[in-house]
Protein backbone atom coordinates (compact mmCIF):
# COMPACT_ATOMS: atom_id res chain seq x y z
CA UNK A 1 0.00 0.00 0.00
CA UNK A 2 3.26 2.28 0.69
CA UNK A 3 3.77 1.93 -2.76
CA UNK A 4 0.51 3.76 -4.22
CA UNK A 5 0.79 6.36 -1.84
CA UNK A 6 4.25 7.39 -3.20
CA UNK A 7 2.62 7.23 -6.30
CA UNK A 8 0.08 9.49 -5.39
CA UNK A 9 2.03 11.83 -3.92
CA UNK A 10 4.40 11.79 -6.56
CA UNK A 11 1.20 12.68 -9.25
CA UNK A 12 0.54 15.41 -6.56
CA UNK A 13 3.79 16.91 -6.42
CA UNK A 14 4.28 17.21 -10.18
CA UNK A 15 1.13 18.70 -11.01
CA UNK A 16 1.30 21.20 -8.04
CA UNK A 17 5.04 22.08 -9.39
CA UNK A 18 4.18 22.41 -12.95
CA UNK A 19 0.44 23.85 -12.12
CA UNK A 20 1.21 26.05 -9.10
CA UNK A 21 3.91 29.06 -10.55
CA UNK A 22 0.79 29.25 -13.55
CA UNK A 23 -1.68 29.49 -11.89
CA UNK A 24 0.26 31.82 -9.66
CA UNK A 25 1.61 34.04 -12.56
CA UNK A 26 -2.06 34.34 -14.92
CA UNK A 27 -4.45 32.97 -12.66
CA UNK A 28 -6.07 30.75 -15.52
CA UNK A 29 -8.13 28.12 -14.61
CA UNK A 30 -7.19 25.71 -17.31
CA UNK A 31 -3.71 25.66 -14.42
CA UNK A 32 -5.81 23.10 -13.56
CA UNK A 33 -6.26 20.83 -16.76
CA UNK A 34 -2.30 21.27 -17.42
CA UNK A 35 -1.76 19.78 -13.42
CA UNK A 36 -3.73 16.84 -14.17
CA UNK A 37 -2.00 16.46 -17.87
CA UNK A 38 1.53 16.63 -16.31
CA UNK A 39 1.16 14.31 -13.71
CA UNK A 40 -0.61 11.92 -15.87
CA UNK A 41 2.62 12.05 -18.12
CA UNK A 42 4.72 11.74 -15.41
CA UNK A 43 2.93 8.74 -14.53
CA UNK A 44 3.47 7.42 -18.10
CA UNK A 45 6.81 7.87 -18.49
CA UNK A 46 7.55 6.37 -15.10
CA UNK A 47 5.85 2.88 -16.31
CA UNK A 48 6.99 2.89 -19.80
CA UNK A 49 10.43 3.27 -17.99
CA UNK A 50 9.60 0.36 -15.71
CA UNK A 51 8.82 -1.67 -18.56
CA UNK A 52 11.71 -1.41 -20.65
CA UNK A 53 14.47 -1.33 -18.02
CA UNK A 54 15.23 -4.27 -15.63
CA UNK A 55 13.01 -6.47 -16.74
CA UNK A 56 9.97 -5.00 -15.47
CA UNK A 57 6.22 -4.29 -16.51
CA UNK A 58 3.67 -1.89 -17.22
CA UNK A 59 2.02 -1.65 -13.93
CA UNK A 60 -2.09 -0.22 -14.51
CA UNK A 61 -2.41 0.05 -10.67
CA UNK A 62 0.95 2.44 -9.83
CA UNK A 63 -0.71 4.54 -13.74
CA UNK A 64 -3.38 4.92 -12.09
CA UNK A 65 -3.05 5.98 -8.85
CA UNK A 66 -0.12 8.65 -10.47
CA UNK A 67 -3.34 9.85 -12.14
CA UNK A 68 -5.51 10.18 -9.37
CA UNK A 69 -2.74 12.35 -7.78
CA UNK A 70 -2.85 14.61 -10.58
CA UNK A 71 -6.17 14.94 -10.16
CA UNK A 72 -5.67 16.06 -6.83
CA UNK A 73 -3.94 18.30 -7.47
CA UNK A 74 -6.05 19.72 -10.34
CA UNK A 75 -9.27 20.16 -7.94
CA UNK A 76 -6.48 22.29 -5.46
CA UNK A 77 -5.84 24.29 -8.15
CA UNK A 78 -9.66 24.81 -9.38
CA UNK A 79 -10.42 24.91 -5.70
CA UNK A 80 -7.52 27.31 -5.44
CA UNK A 81 -8.47 29.68 -7.96
CA UNK A 82 -12.84 30.05 -6.91
CA UNK A 83 -11.24 30.62 -3.06
CA UNK A 84 -8.99 34.06 -4.67
CA UNK A 85 -12.27 35.07 -6.23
Amino acid sequence: MTDKIKHIAAGLGIALLVALPVWHETNNLFAGLWACVSGIIAGGVKEYTDNKHDGGRWDWKDFGFTAIGAAIGAVIIVLSHFAKG
